[in-house]
């Protein structure tokens, strides 16, 4: 224990010794936390993002006026056949009407336009699928031989190209937020690396009378573990700090404008606050650690 205590004591030493080197080591470790923890919390928002937008989109197929009755229950029994597909309403010409005067109930010239013509909209099925990437399923039935000439317009394309441009943002998202992670990971490990190097450059002599009096070499190299296990764990505290202040100020803005998101994103940090600790905690201590140990490793000879 006393000697545990000592090589305590000489990698905060250490630490100190080291000043601004330490305060940069620090800093780059901070921005490699915060980038980290933030694109958890993007993934969140993200993918609670979508899931709001693909509970809202659903396929409408519009009929012609002429269809018959059995035409339209026949294609709702073949699509209701489809394992992707969740839920079928059809929606009259009477109720559509009701919904386009209850959507432009402010727009009253575009309601007086409808008073002196019979019902224009046509009547519909609204489905709705589970996987929103996989409208492709439904295809082949809208192009059947023997449903064609009841449909008028089938409202697939528009949907598809908002599906694959909001995956694509998505995907981007991800791909950015990883770079991003990899390269301030990269960047601690090589400023950790050369200022353990510079502090044993320092204490070269210091560690040479150690060798001569006969330190063992976990006591020699132990101060310099120690010292990158605390750039971690400051660095740790440090980015909860800045993390915790922006999400206090961000989740109101979100819960504001977003709705679900905010409400989501607060949920999931309350329910995982503690894992968030210890893996910041962890990559911490295991970036500063492996860094200081590659520095010992080639610049501490012990023979």
């Amino acid at each position: 224990m006393t000697k545990f205590i000592r090589i305590l004591k000489s990698g905060f030493s250490n630490f100190v010794r080291n000043g601004w080197l330490s305060v940069a080591s620090i800093t780059i470790m901070v921005l490699t936390l915060i980038t980290m923890s933030m694109f958890l919390v993007v993934n969140v928002v993200l993918n609670t993002g979508i899931k709001s937008i693909q509970d809202k989109i659903d396929i409408s197929v519009y009929f012609n006026d002429d269809a018959k009755q059995g035409d339209i229950i026949a294609l709702q029994e073949d699509l209701a056949d489809l394992e992707e597909v969740k839920t079928i309403k059809f929606v009259s010409k009477d109720e559509a009407l009701k919904r386009y005067e209850e959507q432009n109930k402010d727009n009253p010239k575009l309601l007086e336009s409808l008073k002196d013509t019979e019902n224009p909209l046509p009547p519909s099925l609204e489905i709705k699928v589970y996987d929103p990437s996989k409208l492709d399923v439904l295809t082949p039935i809208f192009d059947n031989e023997k449903y064609k000439l009841i449909i008028h317009k089938v409202s697939y394309k528009e949907n598809k190209t908002i599906i694959d441009k909001l995956f694509q943002a998505t995907q981007f998202t991800k791909q950015v937020g990883v770079i991003a992670t990899l390269a301030f990971t990269v960047t601690a490990l090589v400023i950790i690396f050369n200022t353990v190097k510079m502090a044993i450059f320092t204490r070269k002599e210091e560690i040479d009378i150690m060798k001569l009096v006969g330190a063992t070499p976990s006591f020699i190299k132990g101060p310099f573990l120690i010292e990158g296990a605390i750039y971690g764990v400051i660095s740790t505290l440090i980015s909860i700090m800045i993390i915790g202040t922006i999400l206090y100020f961000l989740a109101p803005t979100l819960v504001h404008y977003f709705g679900g998101v905010g409400d989501d994103l607060s949920g999931f940090i309350r329910s995982n606050i503690v894992w968030l600790v210890f893996a910041q905690l962890f990559v911490g201590i295991f970036i500063g650690t492996v860094s200081s140990w590659l520095a010992v490793r080639k610049y501490v000879k012990i023979s």
